[in-house]
């Protein structure tokens, strides 16, 4: 008897904080409009990341198990990115696909190319740190030409603990931001559960509300298919 094979569906493959609730979920439940369209997830320790960069060796082992089921492309589908100043997250693609021969992106990278290529250029900033880490994403977007004239930070340091944030209290503090003369709203973590939400106060408040789990991955997605 001769075995007959199909190819496997398309892929993305999606790296992402040990500590996140998020991530998985969403991008499920959006490659689900996207039929014969897989995703595939990989961890890494979300602690121990030198404070300028990323612990490259936990990316390299991801990338690798990654890279065994064949995926299109290699998403790190996280924000620390901007935090850092974006460079490390180019060097990280770099590095990626240097040794997976794997296209790769990130979130935070996704971003900043929607925001620019879509002219949205003063945006209300809600995210996950502390008023530190506040001002330090007002200099990073402002070096990637995105001025955030809003923001609000939740000062939540237990990443984990931003999965709990309610519905209720996104939806309050997006519309407060929306006060603003804005052209988009932004929620700065993928461990904040906003993408619906987003989908919603884009209607209500006649501005995008941006959720970057779901630009990360839609990004990921357009280089798919």
């Amino acid at each position: 008897m001769t075995m007959s094979h199909s190819l496997p569906a398309p892929a993305i493959g999606v790296i992402l904080p040990s500590s996140n609730r998020v991530v998985e979920r969403i991008t499920q439940t959006i490659i689900a409009d996207y039929p014969g369209l897989d995703a595939c997830f990989s961890r890494v320790p979300y602690d121990g990341h030198p404070p300028d960069g990323y612990a490259l060796a936990h990316f390299r082992q991801a990338a690798d198990l990654l890279a065994q089921a064949r995926p299109q492309i290699i998403l790190w589908n996280a924000t620390r990115g901007a935090l850092l100043g974006f460079e490390p997250d180019r060097q990280l693609c770099h590095m990626l696909e240097e040794q997976t021969g794997i296209p790769a992106t990130t979130t935070a990278l996704a971003t900043s190319s929607f925001l620019n290529r879509h002219h949205l250029k003063k945006i209300g900033l809600l995210a996950q740190g502390d008023e530190l880490e506040g001002k330090r994403l007002v200099q990073t977007f402002g070096g990637e030409g995105i001025e955030i004239v809003a923001g609000r930070n939740l000062g939540i340091t237990d990443n984990f603990e931003a999965s709990m944030v309610s519905s209720e209290t996104l939806e309050r503090l997006v519309k407060e931001l929306a006060r603003a003369p804005l052209d988009a709203v932004l929620i700065w973590s993928t461990n904040l559960a906003g993408s619906r939400l987003a989908t919603d106060l884009s209607k209500t408040l006649g501005i995008p509300v941006l959720d970057s789990t779901t630009l990360g991955t839609q990004d990921a997605i357009s280089q798919v298919l």
